[in-house]
């Protein structure tokens, strides 16, 4: 009887879910005059940026598509205005074209680019970065290197993601000192990054060597590591390329593939529910997930509660999504009533 009960009232409240993410339809731009020719060119170009950042791809190889696209930026711009910098030395050149697009245009342009919108289920990442300079080593900070550190945050801004500033205070460095990063020793890592939630760590050795800079580039991802590096003459450049390298790894990862995508049931359990606040956060969860694209509650037990979920991309995307967030735990194994049918895909979690 308390479970029906308990049930029906969850029915009841099952307002539409909020809906949260970044903006990521709107860039500001370089623009050289107030020509017409001018304006044209910067709308271009933030549409195009507009399209990397809700992709989070780069957008290689479209090449008559996207020239097509970006020749009707005008007419596809919502609103615009102009950004004039604060100190009246920078001139001319320092002025910026703000354009924002509308989201139902966006992705109707990704689509034919044949790519899908990125909206919502983006990891954040922490970056935890070492230079070497002159053969000695020092972790970078974000007041000592703050060059480093706007290169790494226009870098994340530039494909979408979310970056996570550590402190660099002393329990940081306690926790992971110099040798440990340098040596990517997961374990400290993971210890210092716990710290800032479920970012995901982007560890950054920097070399300066003769004519330029060299960076390895680690990304831990759930219990294991993806190794990268990057070359350029500029320090800024570097950096560019190693986030680029690794949002091309978390858009592998975390997104489904626009040709192979193909929608799924999963059915999600809960343990750990107990009332109405609860459960609209469970709502909430489920709807700010790309790949969730309907859901129902199946049943409610108790302090569980198991949901229908629809799913694009498979049992395992819509898991690494899921573990990104905080307020879950993974469980393996769960008491036998609440089971699922067999052969039927399961995930389970307990809710903190």
């Amino acid at each position: 009887m308390k479970t029906t009960k308990l049930f029906l009232l969850l029915l009841l409240f099952s307002a539409p879910f909020a809906r949260a993410g970044v903006d990521l339809f709107s860039a500001a731009v370089p623009i050289a005059d107030d020509s017409p020719a001018a304006r044209s060119a910067a709308m271009a170009e933030a549409l195009r940026l507009v399209l990397v950042k809700a992709s989070g791809q780069r957008l290689g190889g479209k090449g008559e598509k996207l020239d097509s696209l970006l020749k009707e930026a005008e007419d596809q711009a919502q609103e615009f205005r102009y950004q004039t910098p604060a100190s009246s030395g920078e001139g001319a050149s320092g002025r910026r074209l703000w354009v924002r697009f509308d989201r139902r245009t966006v992705e109707e342009d990704l689509r034919r680019l044949g790519l899908i919108l990125w909206d919502r289920g983006r990891p954040e990442l922490i970056p935890w970065v070492a230079v070497e300079e002159k053969g000695r080593r020092r972790l970078a900070d974000p007041e000592r290197d703050a060059g480093l550190f706007q290169a790494l945050q226009e870098a994340a801004d530039r494909r979408g993601l979310a970056l996570v500033t550590p402190l660099m205070d002393l329990e940081d460095r306690n926790a992971l000192p110099t040798a440990d990063l340098w040596l990517v020793h997961a374990e400290s890592v993971r210890a210092a990054s716990s710290r800032y939630g479920r970012a995901l760590p982007l560890v950054g050795r920097l070399q300066r060597r003769r004519g330029g800079w060299k960076g390895r580039w680690s990304l831990l991802l759930g219990n294991g590591e993806q190794r990268f590096e990057s070359q350029a003459k500029e320090l800024a450049a570097v950096v560019r390329k190693g986030v680029d390298r690794a949002a091309d790894l978390l858009v592998n990862r975390f997104l489904p593939s626009p040709e192979g995508a193909q929608h799924g049931e999963v059915l999600v359990r809960f343990l750990g529910v107990h009332d109405l606040g609860d459960y609209a956060r469970l709502r909430r969860l489920l709807g700010a997930l790309d790949v969730v694209t309907a859901f129902s509650l199946e049943r409610a037990e108790e302090d569980r509660l198991a949901f229908r979920v629809r799913v694009l991309g498979g049992r395992d995307l819509l898991a690494r999504q899921l573990s990104l967030n905080e307020e879950l735990e993974a469980v393996i194994d769960i008491p036998e009533e609440a089971g699922a049918g067999e052969g039927e895909e399961t995930l389970t979690y307990e809710l903190r």
